[in-house]
């Protein structure tokens, strides 16, 4: 006895793709489970030449991570932030969101009349 599955039948097909994707992953996660590294490899912290004293913690916090990111690899944006969006004016902000809330929901409204259009 064969089953053949229709693509047609919405539960059938989210089984199938739910199925499939959860396989997917499995198989992946097993893999990299077995390939992955056993030895845990411990280095000494560097701290610049200083003494350990000076530093509180080993690690930087997140918030200095992302500045440090922006500031050093996008300096273009974040100026474009700070001079353009940033002026401190309720207003400008909303309506620098507004404009690209308005191009989503218009992207959004194409993209279902297309939908419908083709279905």
């Amino acid at each position: 006895m064969t089953h053949s599955y229709s693509l047609y039948n919405p539960l059938e097909t989210t089984i199938l793709v739910f199925a499939s994707m959860f396989t997917s992953f499995l198989t992946l996660f097993l893999i990299y489970e077995l390939l992955k590294s056993k030895r845990v490899r411990e280095t000494k912290i560097y701290l610049s030449g200083e003494p350990e004293e000076i530093v509180r913690e080993p690690s930087p916090s997140v918030g200095n991570l992302y500045w440090g990111f922006i500031k050093r690899f996008a300096r273009s944006v974040f100026e474009t932030l700070i001079n353009k969006v940033q002026t401190g004016s309720l207003h400008e902000w909303f309506s620098f969101i507004s404009s690209w809330l308005g191009i989503l929901i218009i992207l959004a409204v194409l993209m279902s009349v297309l939908y419908l259009l083709a279905g």
